[in-house]
């Protein structure tokens, strides 16, 4: 074949990715989420020739906070933290970008900047559950909501909470009756959502932080009888599995969808542009912040949500 021409990009734009090191700590390769951003960078380390490492310390936060430290020594170009607690890797942040090293904060932010944020505007989301609920939680119904959190100390609930608490303060005549946390967990979630249904008989809407963990929620409003009842509003990354499927059974009213597949294609972008540029470590911070949709039952279609196949195909 002819030489290819040079569009004066296209070869150092080959030449700035082939070989690099790109590395994830993810809180678990367990679940949707990290599954589907990986998805998209697999998708492109292959594609571009640059080599993608991940250390999954499977929810444990000082086997994450030793995987980065291992990490800084490693000095990959890239480094992508996603971290459950908003202070946990704080400092190791700061060293990997002292150690020269371009940092990622995927989804859930400390309150460090590195180099990018990719990500949900969680603050924005808890406003957008607690709106829906007002809007369905207005007269003629009892006005009582309850919140079922995930871990206190994580960023989208942090933020989240507030935001719930500062839109719902817009409205006198709803009334949060509970306020508690499941710790992202569909059991603990299921466990305190019954009980709070034996105590206050006529709630009216629950308010879930994540499709994942509001499953079991919906499993005890199932259980009471009250489904037509009691409203469950959920937010998360738009799995089909998590998000639609639950939309189309009415297990879910309302759903606030941070999308995941967005968020993929956004990573492996910010990937594509810091090993281009190589920025100094902190010196350019940038943020990428997901849309937030709301779906409901009669809105969800076929291309409301994704699968992992389709994000692998580029869909």
């Amino acid at each position: 074949m002819a030489e290819r021409p040079n569009d004066g990009l296209i070869f150092d734009y080959h030449k700035a990715l082939e070989g690099k090191k790109v590395a994830f700590v993810p809180i678990t390769m367990g679940f949707d989420l990290t599954q589907g951003w990986m998805a998209a960078v697999e998708r492109d380390a292959e594609r571009l020739g640059y080599e993608l490492t991940i250390r999954d310390p499977n929810w444990n936060v000082d086997a994450g906070a030793q995987a980065i430290e291992q990490l800084i020594n490693e000095k990959p170009d890239v480094l992508i933290v996603h971290n459950n607690d908003m202070q946990a890797y704080a400092k190791l942040i700061r060293r990997a970008m002292d150690a020269g090293i371009n940092v990622i904060q995927m989804n859930l932010k400390t309150p460090v900047n590195s180099d990018a944020f990719v990500g949900g505007d969680w603050y924005d989301v808890g406003v957008k559950t607690a709106q829906e609920a007002a809007r369905m939680c207005g007269k003629g119904t009892s006005g009582k909501v309850a919140v079922v959190q995930g871990p206190v100390t994580a960023p989208p609930n942090q933020l989240g909470v507030a935001g719930v608490e500062d839109a719902l303060s817009e409205y006198p005549d709803i009334e949060i009756v509970s306020n508690q946390a499941a710790d992202w967990d569909a059991s603990k979630a299921r466990s305190i959502a019954s009980t709070i249904l034996k105590q206050h008989g006529d709630l009216c809407a629950f308010i879930g932080l994540w499709d994942n963990m509001d499953v079991g929620i919906a499993a005890a409003i199932r259980e009471a009888g009250l489904t037509e009842q009691v409203k469950l509003i959920s937010t998360g990354g738009g799995n089909q599995q998590f998000g639609c499927t639950n939309l189309e059974s009415g297990a879910f009213a309302s759903y606030v969808k941070v999308d995941t597949r967005d968020q993929a294609n956004q990573l492996a972008e910010t990937i594509q542009i810091l090993l281009q540029t190589r920025p100094e470590p902190g010196s350019q911070p940038f943020g990428l912040y997901t849309e937030n949709k709301i779906l409901t039952p009669d809105t969800v279609g076929p291309a409301s949500c994704w699968t992992l196949d389709g994000i692998k195909a580029g869909d």
